[in-house]
């Protein structure tokens, strides 16, 4: 399957739906990435010895982020300790630098600091970079879920990610999805909208990058053959079918069913050719269906159910279910005979 790559967006664009701190003093701008980031040293290395500070933030823990010094800096932060962050530029090139390596960021590479020691980056100037932060016991956490191996030590990620592979613009996908439901805070996504998608970064960015989760081990738990991948299959469809009405995510079902992620992915792979997200997403238009078909076009909008159903984009959740019915959702809510 050829994967489009996203287009890199224009720095202007990213989280413009949300507000912008602008400052032009290294001081000011060094105590607010601090307090969103980690502890860091900022040193502008312009002859003015000034920054363009635009930041825009979802907030911290897991969230998506908009960093541009607007001049060229270098930055020396202290140990990241409690969680990963992958930055990837959008224009320009930034280095970043630890005891074990160096690495040479541009929009086809993205950098991962190094969580327990300390590190330095030099950023060129016209150098924006998205940012996606996760804490580290959650990547921890879904890393043990899709691969199906309890982590023998902490979590570990190699400290770059090719974003041109197939895998790498997945992830890119996934958080330019995740980023167009944040950046409207006048619709703020339900919980379960919420968790899907998180839950699909995560998965993303650890198939994208290399980890100490063994890719031999979680592909050893995936070896399922004859009758039991087909039971594992039979079953799957059961639990779908069974719980459709709730709000469930990859990671429930295949808990549920005592498998890893990926263990569930290869067997829908081999017996039906498809992938759980696209099971589920077929489940959840299934259910936002039958919602609309009982709703009341006078007090139920398209917006609602689909939210409830876990669609956080009107516009994707419309094609989903003109694809898998034929007819848009509003005709469905307005039903026979509306006009």
């Amino acid at each position: 399957m050829l994967i489009q790559q996203p287009a890199a967006p224009d720095a202007s664009s990213v989280l413009d739906g949300l507000p912008t701190l602008r400052t032009r003093d290294p001081g000011e701008a060094q105590d607010r990435v601090s307090e969103l980031f980690c502890r860091h040293e900022l040193r502008p290395l312009s002859v003015r010895g000034s920054v363009k500070l635009n930041l825009r933030s979802t907030g911290g823990g897991f969230g998506v982020h908009l960093l541009d010094y607007g001049a060229a800096v270098r930055i020396e932060p202290d140990a990241l300790k409690t969680f990963f962050m992958v930055q990837v530029p959008l224009s320009g090139r930034a280095r970043l630098s630890s005891p074990n390596s160096t690495v040479d960021s541009t929009p086809a590479l993205a950098s991962i600091p190094p969580i327990d020691q300390n590190f330095s980056m030099v950023w060129e100037a016209g150098t924006p970079q998205l940012i996606v932060t996760a804490p580290r016991e959650v990547l921890g956490n879904a890393a043990t879920t899709l691969f199906g191996t309890a982590l023998d030590a902490p979590l570990q990620l190699a400290d770059s990610m090719n974003v041109a592979t197939p895998e790498g613009k997945l992830f890119i996908r996934a958080v330019f999805e995740y980023h167009d439901l944040l950046n409207a805070p006048e619709a703020a996504p339900t919980p379960y909208v919420r968790r899907l998608h998180e839950e699909m970064v995560l998965a993303r960015w650890l198939l994208a990058v290399n980890s100490n989760v063994s890719t031999a081990q979680g592909q050893g738990h995936a070896a399922l053959q004859g009758s039991h991948s087909s039971a594992l299959v039979a079953d799957f469809q059961d639990l779908l079918q069974a719980h459709s009405g709730e709000d469930l995510s990859v990671g429930d079902l295949a808990e549920a069913l005592g498998v890893s992620v990926r263990t569930l992915q290869a067997a829908l792979a081999k017996d039906l050719g498809s992938t759980p997200s696209h099971m589920l997403r077929e489940a959840r238009v299934r259910r936002a269906h039958q919602m609309l078909s009982e709703g009341d076009h006078r007090t139920d909008s398209v917006t609602d159910i689909a939210q409830r159903c876990g669609f956080g984009h009107l516009g994707r959740f419309a094609q989903a279910y003109r694809q898998q019915y034929g007819f848009p959702p509003s005709q469905t809510l307005r039903g026979p005979g509306q006009v």
